[in-house]
């Protein structure tokens, strides 16, 4: 089983809660029944579960909660970032220093995802970059969780101590990438 994808349940509850608070939308359209079952069951933080019920509890919130509008799925990003950089994972930023931040984060989602599926990479004092590689580069789930992702570098850099804080894209595989690249900087 160490081939399978996965992701903690610490990542996967954010979705199920605003599926759950939504249960006049059409899920169906976007989650399989097995998908259907973990978000009607019991999710665990520590638990391990499947990458593509993840992906997918992604695209649906994205199409159905969202519009489509990458936006709105990046200030979510950010929201959900402060408040997991606040309380589980605040020991990411617990020096104030941006680099170590960034660097720390990708560490830690070597620990929520299995395998890591982001790399880390040091340009200078205040300038990194983060990739993120994935199997299936046709995969629509990926779009939105970049966008997540990428509010996520927004706040966790501003939360350790930058300013003017510049995230956007280098390189994105859905535009035929070998893989997506956040380029961060901050003064």
């Amino acid at each position: 089983m160490s081939d399978v994808q996965k992701v903690k349940g610490t990542m996967l509850i954010d979705q199920v809660r605003m599926i759950r608070g939504n249960k006049d939308k059409d899920w169906k359209r976007y989650l399989r029944p097995e998908d259907l079952t973990i978000v009607q069951g019991v999710v665990l933080p520590s638990a391990w579960y499947p990458v593509e019920t993840y992906k997918r509890c992604g695209r649906a919130v994205f199409q159905v909660l969202a519009g489509g509008n990458t936006d709105i799925v990046r200030l979510r990003g950010k929201i959900r970032g402060k408040e997991l950089f606040e309380t589980t994972y605040k020991h990411v930023i617990a020096d104030r220093n941006p680099m170590n931040a960034v660097s720390s984060f990708v560490n830690l989602y070597g620990q929520l995802f299995m395998p890591n599926p982001l790399e880390f990479k040091k340009i200078d004092a205040k300038h990194a970059t983060v990739s993120y590689a994935y199997n299936d580069k046709s995969d629509p789930g990926n779009l939105p969780f970049c966008y997540q992702l990428m509010g996520h570098f927004d706040t966790l850099v501003e939360m350790a101590g930058g300013k003017n804080v510049k995230v956007e894209f280098r390189e994105k595989m859905w535009e035929g990438a070998d893989a997506t690249v956040f380029d961060l900087q901050w003064t």
